[in-house]
């Protein structure tokens, strides 16, 4: 058995859609375009429009889309960027590990067209800066795009006139929470996954640290966070004017008011969004002859805020899910536009993941080093942040290398299921690495229930009973730098089993010795009945056959304490009682 070391806790006129999910329901109007702007990128410089990454059409009308995965991927681009900078690590889940693409939502930022102003609300509000355009292709899946490269029209536009590729992160983090909502409707999980490159982290982080952003349960539904190559602390790497020139980036542009570390010409001032002050363009002076189109940071319509203590970096960062960093390592100090002190999260909160890995790449090679990203996306090896799993689901987990943080060499993938009545569990597991993994069950209080289990190569199947309640299900094993490429599969499912009670809380009260219980069994008959802890561990069994009458048994034997009483009928239609004399 494993010596846990547990984390402390400190650490979006066109088409309706009624959403219901365990989070909230929500009316989501989406916005009307011409619909091969839904597959067609917009003409290239020769005229050509490239076709867009779409989902299995064959699985369009199947009844049922499987997931593979315990939780829904949301991947999210970066500055100037569109969501097919993901396509070549997709290409990779799709081809080799049979993942379903569930589609792409298409957001425009800046729906109004004026620059000068900003604000979060979401059409058909009018004004809005936020409108989701319409794609009927959307389905169930392992893994969506969120794309802000949308011109007004709703085309694919990396190159977007209306700049929403480089709009406010405040509308990013705002937008995300519809995205959210609409993959758990499609999915039907209470969760996701959220993967960002560069700018795509910080939108990730926006709609996590701020409460107004998150679904109406008032729950951030978000199981773990990966970045890639994002600037936590900030990036200054376009006030050179190279990014205008090579890269069509717009310095003036909201998105890079807000990735500022520090302004050019008011150097001691930290950047606003990431760390607080003043919006003004006093302080956020960065050019001698233009000033930002707006200087409206958090987007509410007010200018001139002091926004100390409200920095994103200033911002309580969850820990109730799981986290990981990404650091592009390709030049000396980083990877070209973002340092490797600030991609990494734990210069801005203590410890907050043990999860940093490092790829030597520049920073645009971020989103298709496969096997990285693979590690970084890696399940939670903690119970408390265990994900969910459901019963009669085949899903798919990896076995990959650990961060040279992590306190371990073996992977270990925690999952977590609820027994709703006492039922005999099964797993199938099948393990297609040349070495063996493990597999262990342990109870609501983390202890080990039944043995540890070796797999050897192949499918394998194992069965504990278990009593009602919450259980968490490790599968761990030694990794090697590829084993990545085959992944085991396991599903779960649940049945009664001959030895099935009904229960019944005991609570024994003080003095014992002078304490019975009492069984009216005049309108059932029953064979055996159970003193157990509660963990359904047989602490006495009361011998005795079929019988038709009432009964008292003496418990003087047992300590004060609860008990379960477990009954061999699963309908019980009896009185039980404790009484003392």
């Amino acid at each position: 058995m494993k010596t846990k070391l547990f984390l402390l806790t400190f650490f979006i006129l066109g088409l309706v859609f009624q959403l219901k999910t365990t989070a909230q329901d929500l009316n989501i109007i989406t916005k009307s375009r011409p619909a091969d702007f839904e597959y067609l990128s917009t003409p290239d410089s020769l005229g050509i429009r490239h076709s867009l990454k779409m989902p299995n059409f064959q699985n369009k009308n199947s009844l049922v889309i499987e997931p593979k995965l315990p939780y829904p991927i949301i991947f999210i681009h970066g500055l100037n960027s569109g969501s097919n900078t993901w396509n070549t690590f997709t290409d990779f889940m799709d081809t080799n590990y049979f993942l379903t693409y569930g589609g792409r939502f298409d957001i425009n930022l800046n729906l109004d067209n004026n620059l000068s102003t900003a604000n979060k609300e979401v059409y058909p509000t009018q004004g809005a800066d936020i409108g989701l355009y319409q794609g009927t292709w959307l389905q169930g899946g392992d893994y969506y795009y969120v794309n802000f490269a949308i011109d007004s029209d709703g085309s694919y536009n990396v190159s977007c006139s209306n700049l929403s590729n480089q709009s406010a992160i405040a509308k990013q983090g705002k937008a995300l929470q519809n995205i959210i909502t609409y993959v758990m409707q499609l999915t039907g999980r209470d969760k996701v996954v959220l993967m960002g490159h560069s700018m795509g982290g910080l939108a990730a982080r926006e709609y996590l640290e701020n409460q107004s952003n998150w679904q109406i349960d008032g729950q951030h539904h978000v199981a773990k966070l990966v970045t890639t190559g994002t600037p936590h602390g900030g990036s200054n790497a376009s006030i050179s004017f190279l990014g205008t020139i090579f890269a069509g980036i717009d310095n003036q542009s909201e998105a890079i008011r807000d990735l500022r570390t520090s302004y050019f010409y008011s150097p001691y001032a930290p950047g606003v969004f990431l760390f607080g002050g003043i919006e003004s363009n006093y302080v956020m002076n960065d050019m001698l002859l233009n000033n930002f189109y707006n200087v409206d940071v958090n987007c509410n319509g007010i200018i001139g805020e002091d926004l100390n203590g409200t920095g994103l970096n200033q911002k309580n960062l969850y820990t109730n899910l799981d986290y990981s960093c990404i650091i592009g390592t390709g030049l000396s100090s980083g990877d070209g536009v973002v340092s490797t002190t600030s991609a990494n999260l734990n210069n801005y909160y203590s410890n907050i993941t043990e999860n940093i890995f490092t790829s030597s790449v520049i920073h645009t090679s971020l989103p298709s080093q496969i096997y990285k990203n693979i590690q970084g996306l890696d399940e939670s090896g903690y119970f408390n942040i265990a994900y969910g799993i459901r019963e009669s689901r085949t899903y798919t987990g990896f076995i990959t290398e650990q961060s040279p943080n992590s306190s371990y060499i073996t992977d270990y993938d925690d999952y977590t299921f609820n027994i709703s009545s006492n039922s005999q569990v099964n797993v199938s597991i099948t393990n297609g690495l040349p070495f063996s993994i493990y597999v262990s069950i342990y109870d609501v209080n983390y202890n080990l229930v039944g043995q540890t289990i070796t797999l050897g190569n192949g499918i394998n199947n194992i069965s504990q009973f278990l009593t009602t309640g919450k259980y968490y299900l490790e599968i761990f094993g030694t990794p090697t730098p590829t084993s990545y490429q085959t992944p085991y599969t396991f599903n779960i499912n649940y049945t009664l089993s001959n030895q099935n009670f009904s229960t019944k809380s005991l609570i024994l009260y003080p003095n014992p010795t002078n304490s019975k219980v009492f069984f009216d069994n005049s309108k059932m008959n029953y064979e055996k009945v159970s003193i157990c802890n509660t963990l359904g561990q047989e602490v006495t069994k009361l011998s005795f056959n079929t019988i038709n009458q009432n009964q008292e048994v003496d418990l003087s034997g047992l300590s004060n304490g609860v008990y379960l009483l477990k009954f061999s009928n699963q309908e019980m239609n009896k009185t039980v009682k404790v009484v003392k004399e």
